[in-house]
């Protein structure tokens, strides 16, 4: 586990190199990233795991030799062949179509979606038609070495009754196989692209409640007002623009996952903000208060 966990390091690092080479996506590193950081925490048995971490370094040490050390001349036949099946696979499963997922996978496939894992068979007795429309493949990207195919594919989320989906995104990261004559499906990793969020507009006596000097260990972060923006950073570090999403909710353009979230006291006072990372929270204490 060890080794697979410091190879998958590697390949990561090649993979991050690659992307900043090509699309530019923030989001496909971090979601490689956070491979490394969960992987110890999947609630699965042991072999599945083990499987689940074998087929992800495959996947990345794919994408890195594809995308970054050994270009690959395109195989546009393919390319089309295998979207052709994932546009089936798409509309299947709005249709509930299990018959067409069966077809398309290996016995031993994995669907991977913002973290959540299911086997085939699980999968298969989830799917039920709902009368959506299908997600539209954006843009497709396909590499191959040997009997192995790795797709990149960016997909819209279509208009739904009900719901706003404007700049919904979903990005796809699949691992097929030439078993025989044909191609079938081992592995797909779904993960959604984060956007930011509107910002609000707030008064000049609202942001100065919020300028100060807060600490988080030895680390200090210092927040400053400059006209109607809020400028921070921590010491020597270039600074960033906070933008607020709701009044004591904070974020920075281009980091979608991250927010600042502003404590107060029964009197209204800030005592410090919570920096988090989707799951995970830094606590930071405002000692000093800020020069308005």
């Amino acid at each position: 586990m060890d080794r697979a966990c410091e190879a998958m390091t590697h390949c990561y690092r090649r993979v991050c190199s690659a992307v900043d080479h090509t699309s530019g996506i923030e989001t496909i590193k971090h979601k490689y990233k956070a491979v490394l950081r969960g992987s110890a925490n999947l609630c699965l048995p042991d072999e599945d795991r083990k499987v689940w971490l074998s087929m992800k370094l495959v996947a990345l040490a794919l994408l890195g030799n594809f995308l970054y050390l050994q270009p690959q001349s395109p195989d546009s036949e393919l390319a089309a062949k295998l979207r052709a099946k994932d546009e089936l696979l798409l509309n299947a499963v709005h249709r509930g179509d299990r018959s067409a997922w069966a077809n398309a996978t290996t016995p031993d496939f994995m669907y991977i979606e913002d973290g959540d894992i299911l086997r085939r068979e699980a999968l298969l007795n989830e799917l039920e038609e709902d009368g959506a429309a299908p997600l539209i493949i954006r843009t497709y990207d396909m590499h191959r070495q040997g009997d192995t195919a790795v797709v990149v594919h960016l997909d819209d989320v279509p208009e739904r009754p009900g719901r706003v989906t404007k700049n919904s995104h979903l990005l796809f990261t699949e691992v097929w196989q030439q078993i025989g004559t044909d191609w079938k499906l081992r592995l797909i990793d779904i993960d959604r692209l984060r956007v930011d969020p509107p910002a609000i507009t707030l008064p000049p006596a609202d942001l100065d409640q919020l300028v100060g000097t807060y600490q988080a260990g030895t680390a200090v972060y210092v927040i400053r007002r400059e006209g109607n923006r809020l400028l921070g950073g921590r010491g020597g570090a270039k600074e960033e623009e906070l933008k607020p999403e709701v009044r004591d909710v904070w974020f920075v353009s281009g980091q979608a996952r991250y927010r600042k979230i502003f404590q107060r006291d029964a009197s209204g006072q800030i005592m410090g903000f919570v920096n988090r990372d989707e799951s995970s929270d830094v606590s930071w204490t405002k000692v000093i208060p800020g020069q308005h």
